[in-house]
């Protein structure tokens, strides 16, 4: 009987070997011009808020070279537009295992943890992004945002309205908020009983409508004391 690996040395003598190997190869090799082409085309549309078109676009780009981050991070905006965060951070997430250097990557999947509700999640990648690029302002603010919102600061979080109208950074501070995060928050709670700190926390309400910078101010002085 013919021992198992001996058939493997005739075939490379066989014609049809050589020729099936190559195609193999160069089928599976990335093709970064067509890619390329893809990707042009998902920037038209993405810029024309066409995410969906979009989205079409940098999937065909990916399937003919899976190992640019730029593709991944590009589809995963569009899947955050769309308000897909679970597309979108399974993308962030590629773009991050491919390119691990590139402080974007981590915006991307940042932002989609957030809207995810996973604000310790979102934190540590807001940190990790950070140490690559510090002075980044969308990391900067998202880690804000993803702070704020896993201590339950009053107004922060998904739906919190944090960035609308009155209230500052911090969203409508006002008292029925304060108590409604103490009812999640113990610590919160604790807090309260301080009548120095309610003293600020009542200046801080007052001047959420009239002053919404000062009150930021002093909300962030509050915290770090």
């Amino acid at each position: 009987a013919q021992a198992p690996g001996a058939t493997f040395p005739r075939l490379l003598g066989q014609p049809s070997f050589l020729p099936a190997l190559l195609h193999f190869t160069f089928a599976n090799m990335p093709d970064k011009e067509k890619a390329a082409e893809y990707k042009a085309k998902g920037n038209t549309a993405f810029a024309a808020k066409d995410f969906e078109d979009a989205i079409q676009h940098f999937t065909a780009a990916i399937e003919h070279d899976n190992t640019d981050h730029v593709f991944f991070s590009n589809r995963s905006a569009c899947y955050a537009s769309l308000e897909e965060y679970d597309k979108a951070l399974e993308d962030g997430s590629e773009c991050v295992k491919l390119k691990p250097d590139w402080a974007k990557g981590y915006t991307r999947k940042g932002l989609a943890e957030y809207f995810l509700r996973k604000y310790d999640d979102a934190v540590d990648t807001y940190k990790a992004g950070l140490k690559l690029a510090p002075d980044d302002p969308t990391l900067k603010e998202g880690l804000q945002k993803a702070t704020d919102a896993k201590y339950e600061v009053p107004g922060a979080g998904v739906g919190g309205g944090r960035g609308g109208g009155g209230g500052g950074l911090f969203g409508n501070f006002d008292a029925s908020s304060l108590a409604t995060a103490a009812a999640k928050n113990p610590k919160i709670k604790e807090y309260m009983k301080d009548p120095n700190l309610m003293q600020q926390v009542t200046m801080m309400m007052q001047l959420g409508q009239s002053n919404p910078a000062m009150q930021q101010q002093m909300l962030m002085q509050a915290m770090q004391q």
